[in-house]
């Protein structure tokens, strides 16, 4: 028998590993920077310059008070504690962009005051004032 000398491998050896990260950043680093990043196409949009109709109706509302203290909305006689209620209820219907209230030159001041506050709380509307001879 042949007796071979075998070397022992020291246990302490250990793999740096710090080498290896070096190359792996500077290679992402490579791929990042000349990766070329292609942008999405959009389609183009054809914009009309005319201006967009509204689905909502534009409603104008006349309020007037006879000579009676009579209310009445586009000739229709309503309450007087109706009238915020009306307007709620048109400024459901669509977009109220002014309100015209006339009132004939007999009607008391008191009815008026309260016909334009009942209009005030439901909508920050114009109003414009006006008289009727009714």
């Amino acid at each position: 028998m042949i007796k071979t000398a075998h070397q022992r491998i020291p246990s302490d050896v250990t793999v740096d590993m710090n080498p290896m990260l070096d190359i792996v950043f500077i290679l992402l680093i490579f791929f990042i920077v000349t990766a070329s990043f292609m942008r999405e196409t959009a389609l183009p949009l054809n914009r009309t310059e005319q201006a967009v109709t509204s689905l909502v109706p534009i409603l104008t509302p006349v309020f007037s008070i006879d000579a009676k203290n009579q209310v009445y909305l586009n000739n229709r006689q309503i309450d007087l504690d109706s009238v915020s209620i009306n307007v709620a209820r048109l400024g459901a219907q669509g977009e109220i962009t002014s309100i015209s209230l006339r009132a004939h030159p007999n009607s008391q001041h008191a009815t008026l005051v309260s016909v334009l506050d009942a209009i005030k709380a439901q909508t920050s509307a114009p109003v414009s004032l006006g008289e009727t001879l009714k």
